[in-house]
């Protein structure tokens, strides 16, 4: 009776429904397919993922609810985790196992165009090789998150390619402009043990690699003309307007906002994934500095060189390559699913 009341009360303001109340009604709202992953997090990228799933889902005649990473129970049988970086015990194993309890708890489970990051710890080693042989499908988006999944779990994978790579170029007309985007730097990552952060992103002295870093995108901005940052999180434009003497765009948690700023630029300085991949899709030269591999995984992919962001850089824009093929890769994703679905 008291929940009852609760979600009347919402029903005029949705603000006051508790979130324990809200996730009983989406798990309950009419769906054939429920997809997991991080998609309400104000992160581009993520935002992007959540929206090629419904779509594609959606265009196959499947009903799709989006959960975020905390649900682990819906009322459907078909479970997926879908795309991002989201195999890893970064922040510990909390979330991964409340990740593979989701698709698992389904009659079928699926994991689609995921990055695995790698595994630090023996408990999210044990999780993977425990809960990974019941998924009924996995593919990956790189060689890397293959490699580290079955170091540790006999189980298949195949390699298709990011999702996001399904988006179109929206053909906006060109300027003079160059885009730029660079991420908050590494010592940010309070949620993250120096050991973690020295041992998936590489950086030995993080005092050091965040100086350079702030360093070399202050130059790199002050040898262009006409430089525009495009913010692809909240943390992006506050870092940029903490550092950088650049016209900055707000930041929108709107993806065809964000590629229509982009396919109106003449070339991209990348850092964030999703920013080589929606330069990537929009045809333009690029820059891509490689703060962790799975950028220089895409950036090789793509056929253009990647730079760790706090090293020496070439001032250098590379046309891309193998966009057609890589997109081919991440229909890959849909059309094996929709093989196991029928």
């Amino acid at each position: 009776m008291q929940g009852s009341r609760k979600i009347l009360k919402g029903i005029k303001n949705p603000e006051a429904i508790p979130p324990a109340v809200k996730q009983v009604i989406k798990r309950n709202i009419p769906h054939d397919v429920g997809v997991q992953g991080s998609y309400r997090t104000g992160n581009i990228g993520d935002r992007a993922l959540g929206e090629i799933f419904k779509s594609n889902l959606k265009t196959n005649g499947y009903r799709t609810y989006l959960f975020d990473k905390n649900i682990q129970q819906s009322n459907t049988s078909i479970r997926i985790l879908g795309g991002g970086g989201v195999l890893h015990d970064w922040y510990g194993t909390e979330h991964l196992q409340k990740r593979l309890n989701y698709v698992i708890s389904g009659e079928r489970g699926f994991i689609i165009g995921v990055g695995a990051p790698g595994f630090h710890s023996e408990t999210a080693r044990s999780l993977i090789s425990e809960m990974l042989p019941q998924i009924e499908m996995i593919t990956v988006r790189d060689e890397r998150a293959k490699n580290n999944i079955q170091r540790i779990c006999d189980v298949d994978v195949t390699v298709t390619a990011c999702p996001a790579f399904l988006y179109d170029d929206p053909n906006l007309e060109t300027s003079e402009k160059t885009g730029v985007n660079f991420r908050p730097y590494f010592d940010e990552k309070e949620d993250m043990s120096d050991e973690v952060l020295k041992n998936y992103f590489g950086y030995e002295d993080l005092k050091k690699a965040t100086e350079r870093y702030i360093a070399n995108a202050r130059n790199i901005c002050g040898q262009l003309e006409n430089p525009v940052f495009i913010p692809f999180q909240a943390g992006d434009e506050e870092f940029a307007r903490k550092y950088l003497d650049i016209p900055i765009l707000e930041h929108k948690f709107s993806v065809k906002e964000t590629l229509n700023r982009i396919s109106r630029m003449k070339r991209m300085v990348t850092t964030r994934y999703h920013s080589l991949v929606f330069a990537a899709t929009c045809g333009k030269p690029v820059l891509p500095l490689a703060y962790e591999p799975k950028v220089e995984a895409i950036a090789n992919r793509l056929d253009v060189p990647a730079y760790k962001p706090h090293k020496e850089i070439s001032f250098e824009f590379t046309p891309v390559s193998n966009v057609n093929s890589i997109r081919k890769s991440a229909r890959q994703n849909f059309e094996l699913l929709y093989e196991h679905l029928e």
